[in-house]
């Protein structure tokens, strides 16, 4: 049976993702805390910052681990997943990623998201980067965090692309079954949408919220998909 290895998988993106391949594979998950194990699952606690994890045996390496508020560690959990699969020989290293990265280069965490699919390419690897759009359980998250009781601040001028986490596990699930294919097709939300529609739907009082965060004026400019080069 064939073995994937998933790291991050205590994550939003990896809970959706585990249901997808434990009917067809043998999977590990890997988190820094663990998870209940099931039929062809099981949970091997690691911290990447640490050290590369254990890939012996492992056919497929799909790479989730992130961290959005810690610039440098994405970069630091790459090299070491890079490092392991290289010492095991792995035969396809899968690789989540975002939207137009290049055009959110003044905000740390894409800029570093960059230089991870940098190393990943450099790596003679044999891999697949899938790039998504936001996810609409982060809109939720955020403009949750955003409400004070019947007050909903609301950051100014982002449109975005959201897409479900079930959408992007889907197709991770299935790239993972295909092999190694390099940079593939954006994957997308069907629509554009206001991030302060969005706020006003969900009912109360709406409060414009101007923030010069490089994060959030990123987000003006990377919601359309873009080709692959």
């Amino acid at each position: 049976m064939t073995r994937v290895l998933v790291t991050g998988a205590g994550g939003q993106l990896g809970r959706a993702l585990l249901p997808l391949l434990t009917p067809h594979t043998a999977v590990t998950a890997l988190g820094r805390r663990a998870g209940p194990s099931g039929p062809h699952l099981t949970w091997t606690p690691h911290d990447l910052l640490q050290g590369p994890p254990d890939l012996a045996g492992v056919d497929t390496v799909i790479h989730l681990a992130t961290n959005a508020l810690k610039p440098g560690q994405d970069e630091r959990m790459t090299r070491h997943v890079i490092q392991a699969a290289q010492a095991a020989g792995s035969r396809h290293v899968l690789y989540m990623s975002i939207v137009g990265l290049e055009r959110m280069q003044a905000a740390p965490y894409y800029a570093e998201k960059l230089r991870c699919e940098a190393l990943l390419e450099g790596s003679g690897l044999p891999l697949t980067i899938l790039r998504a759009t936001q996810f609409t359980e982060f809109l939720d998250g955020l403009l949750g965090m955003l409400r004070l009781g019947p007050l909903q601040l609301v950051p100014t001028g982002v449109t975005l692309q959201p897409l479900p986490a079930r959408a992007a596990a889907e197709r991770l699930a299935d790239l993972a079954r295909q092999g190694p294919q390099g940079r593939v097709p954006d994957l997308c939300g069907p629509q554009s949408v206001r991030l302060d529609d969005v706020a006003r739907a969900r009912g109360g009082l709406t409060l414009p919220l101007p923030l010069p965060l490089p994060l959030f004026r990123a987000w003006q400019h990377g919601r359309a998909c873009g080709p692959v080069p």
